[in-house]
């Protein structure tokens, strides 16, 4: 991936050359800067797209470049978009470039809806194919930068953790082999990562569930039960089940009843409150 300095150095445009973007400024006077570059190879084109302040950007002195327009032509359609102001704040950064004169001039850095939305306009078989590249570019780029950060450490402690978790299973499946428990070749296990009060990862922990146990969320609890392929379950242990629900919703719906009845409403004098 190439630094803007880079993109500069590389380009074939005169003006493009001259572009300096560590003096480029966004309308809220920040200074452009952090910025990384890739080149996409298409069948038209090479788009040079750069990474400003975590978006990937074109420029509207490169649009003008490979479209064949006037740089101030650009510039006045960018101008005449009819997009809504926020939209344009947010896709079109005011920047600037110095020309071969040593002239401050204005440009644009351009988000990809904010080029899609002005090439919109450009129209014939060469602005088509020039749309494509550009899209394609966004695209790749996009792809690169949502690939997996390698992190040294991370990896470090994604192994330490996979192999502990090992372990334990491990001393978990031998000891319940050993036991020798009528049940023990049906056994599933739990293995569940915990984390300290650093918010750092402890020690994997492994248990065996056992025959019969069940891990479900209380969403998929009825469709476990009633559902089209049901868990297997006896008739006393859907009675108990179905009186434990009876009596958490009866208790429900007595402390509701107690918080409807109870003085202490919301915006009640204290007066009233205290008698």
């Amino acid at each position: 991936m190439k630094s803007e300095s880079e993109i500069d150095k590389a380009s074939t445009a005169p003006t493009v050359k001259a572009l300096n973007e560590e003096s480029q400024r966004t309308k809220k006077g920040t200074i452009v800067n952090n910025s990384t570059a890739v080149t996409t190879n298409t069948a038209i084109a090479t788009p040079d797209l750069a990474v400003v302040d975590g978006q990937i950007t074109t420029t509207s002195l490169q649009i003008a470049e490979h479209f064949g327009k006037r740089h101030d032509a650009v510039l006045r359609a960018i101008r005449n978009l009819g997009c809504s102001d926020a939209f344009r704040l947010h896709n079109f950064a005011e920047s600037g470039y110095v020309n071969e004169q040593g002239k401050s001039m204005p440009s644009y850095r351009i988000t990809r809806d904010g080029f899609v939305f002005l090439a919109m306009g450009f129209t014939g078989k060469e602005a088509a194919q020039w749309k494509e590249a550009y899209i394609t570019a966004f695209n790749k780029m996009e792809a690169e930068l949502n690939k997996p950060v390698h992190d040294p450490e991370r990896i470090a402690l994604a192994e330490s953790l996979a192999a502990e978790a090992v372990a334990q299973v491990y001393r978990t499946v031998f000891g319940a082999v050993m036991e020798g428990g009528h049940w023990y070749k049906h056994d599933r296990y739990l293995l569940s990562l915990s984390y300290d009060q650093t918010n750092k990862p402890s020690i994997p922990r492994a248990k065996a569930l056992g025959f019969g146990k069940m891990v479900v969320s209380m969403d998929e609890l009825p469709d476990w039960i009633n559902g089209p392929d049901p868990v297997s379950c006896t008739d006393l242990q859907l009675a108990r089940l179905a009186m434990a629900c009876a009596q958490k919703q009866e208790f429900r719906a007595e402390r509701r009843a107690e918080r409807e009845n109870s003085p202490k409403q919301i915006g009640q004098p204290v007066k009233e409150l205290a008698a």
